[in-house]
């Protein structure tokens, strides 16, 4: 059964989307530029207040996000609410969806220095949609091949051994006490959304981390990301907190939600 914490999660995205100007109001983010209150008020033709009250509902959800430029503020759509809507849908409805789609095979392998060149490809794929991580541009073969513990990294490969995804993990700390901890990463193609790569790799990843004894993976998410919030709640990881102001990203300071999960040995 679909925990509580999940529950109260997608109710409040459901919830947000519960009235028919809030709606409308996403629906012309998604068409075009990012508007100010004042040229959406123009569009949907209600008063100023109630449309600065709407845009605060739908931020709060994360399906739209604000940004100041210079005395005016501009609102757009979060790219992933799709993603995050698709995925929560799914979990409420029916449960995760296959890792195997009908029609296509999804292998999970160790990676390899045959992968790399995908690998860091689609490592910047994600890093310059601008959600991912506080990295901008992906490293060369050798740092990630260095710094990735090589017992606990894995790609997604299709039928034609396209490398869909991958997954990995670096040791939190050189200290003994933390020797069972870790911080992973997950990156999945863009052109292979939807098709239960993502789950397929973490699934795997806590497979081969809890036959080596350790008991808590961990990663940092931007709230906006919802998409591989609702996907690390499937896999059950928890949400621990928000880092507010944790760092900053081209050029706006951002929070990060920690995520983990411990080993239910």
């Amino acid at each position: 059964m679909l925990d509580r914490e999940s529950a109260q999660t997608y109710a409040g995205w459901f919830r947000a989307l519960a009235d028919p100007t809030r709606v409308q109001i996403l629906n012309l983010l998604a068409a075009g530029a990012p508007l100010t209150v004042g040229q959406l008020v123009d569009q949907v033709a209600v008063g100023q207040s109630t449309v600065s009250a709407h845009l605060k509902v739908l931020t709060e959800a994360r399906f739209v996000l604000a940004e100041s430029r210079g005395t005016a503020r501009f609102y757009q759509v979060n790219q992933r609410c799709v993603a995050g809507l698709a995925a929560a849908a799914d979990v409420v409805m029916a449960g995760p969806r296959p890792a195997v789609p009908a029609g296509s095979a999804i292998r999970i392998v160790p990676a390899t220095e045959d992968h790399a060149d995908a690998i860091l490809a689609i490592y910047q794929a994600g890093l310059d949609t601008g959600e991912a991580s506080f990295e901008t541009t992906a490293p060369d073969w050798a740092t990630w091949d260095a710094t990735r513990m090589r017992s606990h990294r894995f790609v997604a490969l299709d039928d034609t051994d396209r490398v869909l995804g991958w997954i990995a993990v670096t040791p939190v700390s050189s200290r003994c006490v933390y020797a069972g901890v870790v911080e992973h990463s997950v990156y999945v193609d863009p052109g292979a959304h939807g098709r239960g790569v993502g789950i397929a790799l973490l699934n795997r990843l806590i497979a081969s981390t809890e036959a080596d004894g350790i008991w808590t993976i961990q990663s940092g998410i931007f709230p906006e990301n919802t998409a591989s919030l609702a996907l690390h709640r499937r896999a059950g990881f928890r949400e621990v907190g928000i880092r507010e102001r944790v760092g900053a990203h081209h050029g706006r300071w951002r929070d990060v939600v920690l995520v983990e999960r411990r080993s239910q040995r």
